[in-house]
């Protein structure tokens, strides 16, 4: 049996009538318009599926005085007098429907009867009546579009609220889960929609094809183009509340991920002071065990060994515990890395007073520390400061400063020749003296050469046998 395909007619009069063509009627009752072949493809292709299209579409064919939309579950073909609804059964496509019925009801014998409250619809289905056919059909596709997806948010909305309060009240798995299936509903969803957005923004940076979109009209596009961008401004409205949404997850799901590991420090924090308690009681255990031997010792008849011996014991086993408490409670007051971190990252974002305060000026190693937390207002120690002290002195010499001679000098980092060798230093106008020093490119490879032949020769006396 040939595949039937069911086709609302809708006239531009507004007059409907359902169709159930086979291929060759449809392709038939076309054919005087010249469709290209894969268009034609894709409409056969897509009628007898319900389900919404993967690939939302508005192509316009001026060449055969019509467009082809395939948006979520609406899919049609426009022409100038009137439009091909495939699929009308679908319970989404017959919402589309019902909203083209409502646009083409107005008449005027209906105006005198409208009341107060239905003054913004009949004000709106009174501009239809001056809109062309095209552009009706276009602009009831689209905010049809738009309405399922506001109708979307709304619902998922307090389902979603419902769903965070819960996780973050009692962070199960079986929570995360519902989470988990709920964001990736989310990220489908905004796919969706970027799909839709992307098809109206390429429509608008198009010209061509918005004027294409006028059938009636020809060569204008003034209303298509305010009619598009309505549409893609909500559009991005939807778009940013998906995002808010998706963000409200992730920061649940990092508050769940920041309470499940301040849970597993507390577990870990208590399985210590128990190894701790064990260690302790099993030095105890040890002794005693000693004791507990069958041998005679000298201790047996003292009267005051058993008493003793338990309270060394005790000493001992107290001492040991403290210890370990206190060496824990200094770990985990002890910020020092976290502190050199932040020294490190901010030290050389105050390259400008750091050129001014100290590397234009003889500052000597004491110096260094009280004006480094000046610059910066960061508190450091003496170890930090001995550092930071050696990586600046680029030449090794315990200090530096813009009035000291560094003519001739081979500048080395770290012991390596990887800084730069300056001859008759004169100071630029920009940059650091912490690496960049001006010379002559010959002076430079004579002391690259001088140095290698020493450590040439160095290497020779070694291999000499004594």
């Amino acid at each position: 049996m040939a595949e039937m395909i069911r086709v609302l007619e809708l006239h531009r009069n507004g007059e409907m009538e359902e169709k159930c063509w086979s291929r060759d009627q449809f392709l038939a009752a076309i054919s005087e318009n010249h469709l290209p072949f894969r268009d034609l493809r894709m409409l056969l292709r897509s009628s007898p599926a319900l389900s919404k299209a993967r690939h939302p579409a508005i192509m316009p064919r001026p060449s055969s005085q019509c467009f082809i939309l395939e948006m979520e579950n609406i899919k049609l073909l426009c022409f100038s007098e009137k439009c091909l609804i495939i699929n009308p059964e679908d319970r989404a496509t017959q919402n589309f429907i019902k909203g083209l019925k409502e646009q083409f009801k107005f008449t005027k014998s209906e105006l005198s009867k409208t009341t107060e409250e239905s003054t913004m619809k009949v004000l709106h289905q009174k501009t239809v009546q001056y809109q062309d056919f095209e552009q009706v059909i276009l602009e009831t596709a689209l905010e049809n579009v738009v309405q399922k997806f506001r109708r979307h948010l709304q619902i998922i909305k307090p389902a979603l609220e419902m769903l965070l309060q819960q996780v973050e009240a009692n962070p199960e798995t079986n929570g995360l889960r519902r989470l988990l299936a709920v964001k990736k509903s989310l990220a489908e969803f905004e796919q969706n929609v970027e799909l839709v957005s992307k098809v109206i923004r390429n429509l608008l940076s198009d010209d061509e094809d918005m004027t294409s979109l006028s059938l009636t009209n020809l060569g204008e596009k003034e209303d298509i183009e305010l009619l598009l961008s309505s549409v893609s401004a909500d559009l991005d409205e939807i778009e940013t509340e998906i995002k808010i949404f998706i963000d409200m997850i992730e920061d649940t799901d990092q508050f769940i991920s920041a309470h499940l590991d301040a849970v597993r420090n507390e577990i870990i924090k208590m399985s210590l002071f128990i190894e701790i308690g064990g260690l302790t009681m099993g030095m105890g255990a040890v002794v005693s065990g000693i004791f507990g031997m069958n041998l005679t010792n000298a201790l047996e008849t003292n009267p005051y060994a058993f008493s003793l011996v338990c309270l060394g014991l005790f000493i001992t086993m107290l001492a040991l515990f403290a210890g370990f408490a206190t060496k824990y409670h200094q770990l985990k007051a002890d910020t020092s890395s976290a502190q050199s971190f932040t020294l490190l990252k901010n030290f050389f974002s105050y390259v400008d007073d750091l050129e001014s305060h100290i590397f234009n000026k003889d500052v000597e190693k004491f110096e260094f520390k009280e004006k480094v937390e000046k610059i910066t207002g960061l508190k450091i120690s003496d170890k930090e400061s001995e550092y930071l002290y050696k990586m600046v002195d680029v030449n090794r010499n315990g200090g530096f400063g813009g009035t000291k001679d560094y003519a001739n000098s081979f500048v080395k980092l770290g012991g390596s020749r990887l800084s730069i060798f300056r001859e008759n230093y004169v100071a630029r106008p920009y940059g650091s003296k912490l690496s960049v020093f001006s010379g002559h490119r010959e002076s430079y490879d004579r002391g690259v050469r001088e140095e290698d032949g020493k450590e040439i020769h160095e290497n020779e006396n070694l291999m000499v046998p004594a």
